[in-house]
């Protein structure tokens, strides 16, 4: 099945990026336009199953290209969401009442879930939506606790380093108490070896954090492949139907026909 392809016209590179890689790991192509003339250029020269267009651009907002968009004969039959980081929820229902809305409304910064059932319900998804973002608040649960681990894993670092200090000072000082050094030596040695023990622990699970990530990515990247799969698959078959369909019409018209024929000569007999 082709990749369905979106076109993004948002002046901030940094969001355009963000909504990127949302888009491409439930398997849409998309195409960023930084303004108004080059998403119109855009949207005229390439085929597109849907638009997201910002209000916040340069030269002329969003609500005015959203206009040009829905009088233009060709592009308004392209779904296009209005996105907007400044726009009040009694600024969109009012623009939901003119004759050139948008198909649908995204208050910036939205979440991942939100672009992608908006999208979804225009235009349909290869990947389920409930399955997708199960898998991506998995993966980042998943990341957060590792990042904990790996900054737990740095402050057991230090903490052993000042460990090794004290050790360090304690064995060169002189005239000191040799029974409270010794002591001090052997707590010194027991902390630092509990320390280890919990950094090897922290190391160990940090790992089995980043194996069971690479295994929820690798599922999500299955979950695209097969979802791409079953579409194409629709697809031939829903071609094999529509062949036999046009097989069976042309049937039914030859056989009209025929009985038209044999009525007029039946007509044609009776009259003689």
């Amino acid at each position: 099945m082709t990749e369905k392809k979106i076109l993004i016209i948002e002046s901030s590179e940094t969001f355009s990026d963000y909504i990127i890689e949302m888009l491409k790991r439930v398997g849409f192509k998309t195409v960023v336009a930084p303004d108004a003339d080059e998403g119109m250029e855009a949207a005229r020269r390439e085929s597109f199953d849907l638009i997201l267009l910002s209000v916040e651009l340069p030269k002329e907002n969003g609500y005015i290209i959203c206009k040009k968009f829905k009088e233009d004969n060709e592009l308004k039959k392209i779904p296009l969401i209005l996105m907007s980081s400044e726009a009040k929820k009694s600024d969109f229902e009012q623009h939901k009442k003119l004759k050139v809305r948008a198909d649908d409304y995204l208050k910036k910064p939205f979440v991942k879930r939100e672009l992608i059932a908006s999208i979804s319900n225009l235009i349909g998804c290869e990947v389920p939506i409930e399955i997708y973002c199960t898998l991506e608040e998995k993966v980042e649960a998943l990341i957060k606790e590792k990042d904990i681990l790996e900054k737990d894993s740095k402050n057991k670092e230090k903490l052993i380093f000042e460990l090794r200090e004290r050790l360090n000072k304690a064995s060169g000082s002189s005239n000191v108490d040799v029974e409270k050094l010794q002591k001090e030596l052997i707590e010194t040695r027991r902390e630092m070896e509990e320390v280890k023990k919990e950094n090897m622990q922290l190391t160990q699970k940090n790992g089995t954090l980043s194996e069971k990530i690479d295994e929820i990515n690798k599922e999500k990247k299955e979950l695209i492949k097969s979802s791409i799969a079953d579409f194409a698959d629709r697809d031939k078959r829903e071609g094999d139907l529509k062949k036999r369909l046009t097989h069976l019409e042309k049937e039914l018209h030859e056989q009209r026909h025929q009985i038209k024929k044999v009525l007029e000569n039946a007509i044609s007999s009776i009259k003689e």
